[in-house]
């Protein structure tokens, strides 16, 4: 069996400092079914059965200047497709145009932006949906280290009407940054599923660095890879290393595949209301580097009942909510200044709620051993030893052992 990947972006300045147009593409394994088991955290997947090719491919060029000492803006336009090859998961493309106005007043405390998008989601099979945007935002800087914010708009969509049904925005939230390497932001916002608070906390030392977030917002399948359980292994380094190069991701996690999902995610076949919580740690030293990821999504259709249009055969057939937790635990130790061994130890639990069957749930541990060493300049080897082991809906044991060399050209 022939397994593709690819992660690639690109981005041309066709007219200087005004005019660019980047394009992405994407190709990975992905899991069906929340509550079935794969070895989603390796390069390559065995369980084929729970799995499927999907590609995304993005072009998205975009505008960016200024009206003088006004207002600085943005205008970008994202056209998007995604495809897998199971005939179980909707085909989806998304076209959207995004725009952004932010300035300042009289007043030199006082700052404002606006930011407006419409977006169109059409599926191979089932409802389109159309969802469009206007949102405000008042900022009042109260000292160097405290802003509050004020919010406002109106968003129409037609996720659970035929029609688009228009409603009020309304919120506010402060952002806080008592030093240069703590920030705390909250926003509480009544939005058309209720409301959603937003929270960020981040503090960072010498050799550590923590991060909280809590947010509740609509996700499309495109969007879904970043989205959806704890994201890469590069992610995680990345959240908690602001500016970290793949170059010293990969020296940190050695054998670990950057693009490598941390185990949580699966394919929802339709726009979904997610709320997410994710807690990480890293603890960088000498010859160690700990990292220490937990999170837990909770996702809901955004479209009900007969205007769903997700297929009969996905996860919200049988679940009206799902909720999964993820935890993940990496140990990198350097043996010599060429060679390292990596462990990582994570946990994944799916469950769904609102349904007659109460079977619907999975557990999953996974291990993983990596010995990495480098041959030469540009040359790496590593021996790696993982084990699976899924309980639940269905049960899945896998064992693997597995050998790369890779050179950089």
């Amino acid at each position: 069996e022939t397994q593709n990947s690819l992660n690639a972006l690109g981005t041309l300045e066709a007219i200087e400092d005004w005019l660019f147009i980047e394009a992405s593409g994407y190709i990975s394994q992905q899991n069906l079914s929340a509550f079935d088991s794969s070895s989603s955290s390796s390069s390559v997947n065995v369980n084929t059965l729970n799995t499927t090719e999907t590609s995304t491919y993005r072009i998205s060029p975009y505008i960016v200047g200024s009206f003088g000492s006004f207002a600085d803006y943005q205008l970008r336009y994202n056209l998007a497709t995604t495809s897998r090859k199971s005939n179980l998961s909707n085909d989806e493309n998304v076209s959207e145009l995004v725009g952004s106005l932010k300035g300042t007043t009289s007043l030199a405390s006082l700052g404002w932006s606006i930011d407006a998008s419409t977006q169109d989601i059409s599926y191979d099979r089932g409802r389109d949906n159309e969802a469009d945007r206007l949102r405000g935002v008042l900022t009042y800087q109260i000292n160097p280290q405290f802003r509050a914010n004020l919010i406002g708009g109106v968003e129409a969509n037609n996720y659970q009407s035929l029609d688009k049904e228009s409603t009020t925005t309304y919120g506010a939230g402060f952002d806080w940054s008592p030093t240069d390497r703590t920030l705390l932001s909250v926003s509480r916002e009544h939005r058309f599923f209720g409301q959603a608070n937003a929270i960020s906390f981040s503090h960072r030392t010498a050799s550590t660095a923590w991060k909280f977030s809590d947010t509740e917002d609509v996700v499309t399948q495109t969007g879904q890879r970043s989205t959806v359980g704890l994201g890469t292994y590069y992610d995680l380094l990345a959240m908690n290393f602001p500016g970290i190069s793949r170059k010293d991701a990969e020296a940190l996690l050695g054998g670990i595949d950057l693009n490598a999902q941390i185990p949580g995610d699966f394919l929802t076949n339709e726009s979904t209301i997610q709320h997410r919580r994710e807690l990480s740690f890293a603890l960088l030293g000498a010859r160690n580097t700990v990292t220490f990821s937990a999170g837990e999504t909770q996702s809901e259709r955004a479209s009900q009942g007969a205007l769903s249009s997700i297929l009969g055969t996905s996860d919200f057939a049988n679940a009206q909510k799902i909720r999964q937790r993820v935890a993940s635990i990496n140990w990198s130790h350097k043996l010599t200044p060429l060679s390292s061994l990596i462990a990582t130890v994570s946990r994944s639990n799916s469950k769904g709620s609102g349904t007659s069957s109460s079977s619907l749930e999975t557990t999953e541990q996974m291990y993983h051993l990596n010995l990495t060493t480098q041959l030469g300049p540009k040359t790496h080897a590593n021996l790696g030893f993982r084990r699976a082991v899924g309980d639940g809906t269905v049960d899945y044991t896998e064992n693997a052992l597995t050998g790369t060399l890779s050179h950089q050209f």
